[in-house]
């Protein structure tokens, strides 16, 4: 028995998409090449170009293909501040961005730039009038998340660029949490820029985009030959970029659908886990109903993963791109919304995908009973 409830971590290949992959082998050429051969590749790149920015809701523009979500983030960034650094020396995050966003921010501290780190609420959310209030005359971006990939919290990315029109601060919305998932994410976010990984939707690891609004111009992190408009030299990953483009037109087309059987599921696990004894629910007001955050109190939430492990259940304890490694620490959400050090160090992330059933959701329910009263009572029985 295998239940995989780690989502918002990595998905499995779509079986599209793996389809996709094989065939592709023997597109092999390079996308910049004149022959026949380079002109099949770069082919395949455009129409999956295309694909992505069907799926994102988007019209015109520039969608650039890059290596994953991290550098897509580091890209919108950097390339915004380099080339407008000019307007002012301020900038706008929150304090629970991915760690791509925040690390990018405190980089930016440390160079001179005067940055706000706006606060969540105590549920995880945050308030647009806050971030709003923040910006100032020589604010040049504004980064916000649309999903948070550890509460599942949905930011008010739509109202704060309602709230940011007419102004010449940018706004850069991390959408890697809610691209497929969110029906035509990139346009109901309304930024300037907007960033998606293709692992977090069926494709394989490696591949992501930044989507830059007509008009917009940045710099490019990266130097070389001037592939991908300039903003991302170097031979295109034709293989995933076209995988990326298969996968983003499948979940565009179930995304509704795929939402409506995600929160029928949520609102099961939140319930399961709400009556557990000792379990708190992390539940932000508005939230994605993709990722459920839970914490056992006294218990090592790096424990629990091993012991749900054990069980066939896969979970994690929060954003996989910083449990391991130097920059390893408790949650810096979980921290920022004023939990107590026993919440955090206890804390499970459960995280559904579009094959995730009711079966799936109750064996998953039963396991961590089982596995929290079973710790418990070992840790009751060594005092």
């Amino acid at each position: 028995m295998e239940l995989y409830l780690d989502h918002a971590a990595t998905t499995p290949l779509l079986p599209e998409v793996q389809e996709a992959l094989t065939a592709a082998f023997a597109v092999y050429g390079n996308p910049s090449s004149l022959h026949r051969k380079g002109v099949e590749a770069e082919q395949r790149v455009e129409q999956a170009r295309t694909q992505v920015m069907r799926a994102l809701g988007v019209n015109g523009g520039r969608l650039v293909f890059t290596g994953g979500g991290t550098e897509a983030n580091n890209l919108a960034i950097f390339g915004t501040l380099h080339r407008h650094g000019g307007r002012g020396r301020h900038v706008v995050t929150t304090q629970i961005e991915h760690p791509s966003v925040l690390e990018c921010f405190r980089a930016l501290a440390r160079q001179g730039w005067e940055v706000t780190f706006v606060p969540p609420e105590t549920d995880g959310t945050v308030r647009a009038d806050r971030i709003l209030s923040a910006v100032r005359p020589d604010t040049v971006l504004v980064s916000v998340m649309h999903v948070n990939n550890e509460t599942g919290a949905l930011l008010p990315v739509a109202e704060v660029a309602q709230g940011l029109r007419g102004k010449r601060t940018l706004f850069h919305v991390d959408g890697i949490q809610a691209f497929g998932k969110i029906p035509w994410a990139g346009r109901a976010a309304g930024a300037d820029l907007y960033t998606l990984s293709g692992h977090k939707v069926g494709a394989p690891k490696g591949v992501g985009a930044l989507y830059i609004r007509p008009g917009l111009e940045i710099d490019p992190l990266l130097y070389g030959g001037g592939q991908e408009h300039g903003l991302r030299s170097g031979t295109e990953n034709t293989l995933g970029i076209m995988a990326l483009g298969v996968a983003a037109e499948r979940v565009a087309s179930q995304a509704a659908a795929h939402w409506r059987q995600a929160e029928a599921l949520c609102d099961l696990l939140v319930q399961g886990l709400s009556v557990i004894p000792g379990c708190v629910v992390q539940r932000p007001v508005v939230a994605s109903p993709y990722i459920v955050s839970a914490s056992f109190p006294g218990l090592r939430g790096e424990v629990l993963v091993h012991a749900c492990e054990a069980q066939g259940l896969y979970v994690s304890t929060g954003s996989a791109c910083s449990s391991k490694g130097p920059k390893a620490h408790d949650s810096h959400v979980l921290r920022a919304m004023g939990k107590p050090a026993a919440d955090v160090q206890g804390t499970l992330r459960f995280s559904l995908g579009p094959q995730t059933t009711r079966a799936d959701i109750e064996q998953a329910l039963q396991i961590v009973r089982e596995q929290t009263a079973w710790l418990s009572q070992q840790l009751r029985v060594r005092r």
